[in-house]
């Protein structure tokens, strides 16, 4: 597997560590103080833990050479004593930071994943179609998890740890001075290997990004209630876990490799480190034969050197740690910056427009090779219902989108009573879209309502109002719950609806949003032909003062439009009444009459 080079500089890291602390800080300000309290004191401790060695060494060594005339053996005891205590009191102040860390951790982790959320809820749509933004989108998850309050805690850890070492190399200056060089040196091709390691998992995980997309995909399909159905019935089962266990032995070789080749450079690293310090050992002993320094202070000098090179050791653990973490942190940070929009849209009313104009509008997905709409010109004045038709893939979507600002033109203007319609919020805020593949939200049939105009408080009159228009309120009051029941199963006391009940729903969610604009992409797809023909029959009155924006395949319920365009590969080739277009005989009459022969069971007419 090909390495990925990370690419950030010292600059990224240190501003990913300071937005990671002003997370934290912002979230639990008094958790993040008392969690460097708790460190600093420890590291205190631990200071005063080694002078009090020190002197305690002194004294048992002149004891042991029967020169202890003037040493208080109940000084020494209390000595002990004391290193006793703080060793307890030691470990009581890392159960209480551990406590707390977990507090913090946890608050930590709910802010960075609604950051990651609200981001997501608030990219536009044209980002969806970029496997690229899946691949940030992703990674961006992956670093929500721990990552930020991880930093944090690594952070104060280290600055522990750098306070210990600053401590221990105080105590080294009164001790054995000439022993720091090398403790320090000691420590460099740890840290050097933990550097190569930390960039090599970064540029692993970074290339993985769609495996686990493609990962979490299968594992979807595997285990969600609406498509269990289709599994079950294709017998997709056991393929669909050969893919996904395949898919992870992908990401666990790489992952073995890794560890293999970067096990053998630390093990070399930690050997190399090792001999540094025999080395010093026995420059150490040979001084004492020599009689250049005392045995006690040789004796606290090694064992500060052994707790210094040690400490230097979890230091560098520690930095790798951070440094792997800090990569992550840059992805959630420039993934997070996206989020501009407010969680709710606007309370206010929207206004109403006369006319709204596409002109030449093209427009292209990203990652296309070719546009899917070109130069196309459609004119919506209100109060009228206009319809789409076309076949499949001739664009009438993708222009539904346009017009509902989900998208942004490529090429071409909207505009909007004279004046550019450039504002996609604005678009969607005056715009009721009905999708054929709506979402079925498993909350409440209140929510799958209510939804439809978040920007002020759920309204039960017009709710109930809404549910009549669409012909749902008798089922809806039907429920166990009546609207507060919720649609799902899966949950406890929750219920499921049909195709057509879902659709219904969906329909009034569409009247309760109550915008100028409604657009409704197939949306009778599951009614049954009585319920279908009752909506359309009054569609205009329900739809008074509104402009529709009707897709279909059924000819029936496009004939009484006020006018019809016909899409075919992304450009207009027709548009006028039905009567009009079927007296041009053109490609509408075509699959008109292909479709009316479809239901009388007669061959349609040839063209003259």
């Amino acid at each position: 597997m090909g390495a990925v080079t990370p690419g950030l500089t010292v600059r990224d890291l240190c501003g990913a560590a300071v937005h990671a602390v002003r997370m934290s800080w912002a979230v639990d300000r008094r958790g993040v103080l008392t969690v460097v309290g708790l460190q600093l004191t420890t590291a205190g401790g631990l200071a005063g833990a080694l002078l009090l060695l020190r002197g305690m060494v002194n004294d048992v060594m002149t004891l042991a050479r029967g020169d202890g005339a003037g040493i208080d053996l109940g000084s020494l005891v209390s000595g002990l004593a004391v290193l006793v205590a703080l060793g307890a009191a030691g470990g009581i102040l890392q159960t209480l930071n551990g406590m707390r860390q977990q507090i913090l951790t946890d608050r930590v982790d709910r802010h960075v994943i609604s950051l990651v959320l609200r981001a997501a809820a608030h990219t536009e749509l044209s980002k969806f179609e970029d496997p690229d933004f899946h691949d940030r989108l992703q990674r961006a998850v992956h670093a929500s998890r721990r990552e930020p309050a991880k930093v944090v805690m690594m952070l104060v850890a280290m600055l522990q740890a750098a306070l210990t070492v600053l401590a221990m190399a105080g105590v080294f200056l009164t001790m054995a001075w000439w022993l720091l060089p090398f403790a320090a040196l000691s420590a460099l091709p740890l840290f050097k290997a933990a550097k190569d390691r930390r960039n090599a998992v970064y540029a692993m995980h970074h290339s993985l990004a769609e495996n686990h997309r493609r990962r979490g995909y299968l594992e979807q399909l595997l285990t969600r209630r609406d498509e269990a159905k289709e599994i079950r019935a294709l017998n997709l089962g056991s393929t669909l876990h050969a893919r996904w266990d395949a898919e992870y032995v992908e990401e666990l070789n790489g992952m073995a490799r890794l560890i293999r080749t970067y096990a053998w450079r630390e093990i070399r690293a930690k050997l190399l480190s090792t001999a540094l310090i025999v080395g010093v050992i026995s420059s150490v002993w040979a001084m004492v034969t020599a009689g250049i320094v005392s045995p006690a202070a040789a004796s606290a000098g090694l064992a500060g050197l052994w707790l210094l090179s040690s400490r230097l050791e979890v230091a560098g653990q520690m930095l790798n740690n951070v440094g792997q973490s800090l990569y992550f942190l840059k992805d959630l940070r420039t993934f997070t910056a996206e989020a501009v929009e407010p969680l709710a849209g606007p309370a206010e009313p929207v206004r109403p427009f006369r006319t709204l104009h596409a002109r030449g509008l093209t427009f292209t997905y990203p990652g296309a090779d070719r546009p899917t709409l070109h130069g196309v010109d459609i004119t919506l004045h209100q109060g009228e219902i206009i319809a789409l038709v076309g076949a499949n893939g001739s664009g009438k979507t993708t222009l539904a989108k346009l017009l509902a600002g989900l998208y942004a033109p490529t090429g071409g203007t909207l505009v909007r009573d004279g004046r550019p319609a450039t504002d996609l919020y604005q678009l969607r805020h005056g715009c009721a879209v009905v999708f054929q593949d709506f979402v079925r939200y498993k909350l409440t049939a209140n929510d799958n309502i209510a939804f439809g105009r978040v920007g002020s408080r759920p309204d039960p009159s017009r709710i109930r109002d809404a549910a009549e228009s669409a012909g749902a309120a008798r089922l809806l009051e039907g429920l166990p719950d009546g609207y507060h029941t919720i649609l799902g199963r899966e949950f406890t006391d929750g219920t499921d609806l049909s195709g057509g009940q879902w659709q219904r729903l969906a329909i009034a969610r569409a009247f309760y949003r109550d915008a100028p604009l409604i657009i409704l992409d197939e949306p009778t797809a599951a009614l049954d032909p009585q319920a279908e023909a009752d909506l359309y029959a009054s569609i205009r009155q329900l739809f008074a003062g509104r402009t529709v924006l009707l897709i279909s395949h059924r000819f029936s319920t496009v004939r009484s439009a006020d006018r019809i365009y016909v899409l075919d590969c992304g450009r207009v080739i027709e548009h006028g009444t039905h009567a009009q277009l079927m007296r041009t005989r053109g490609r509408y009459a075509d699959l008109f009459l292909i479709q009316a022969a479809g239901y009388l069971g007669s061959t349609p007419a040839a063209r003259d």
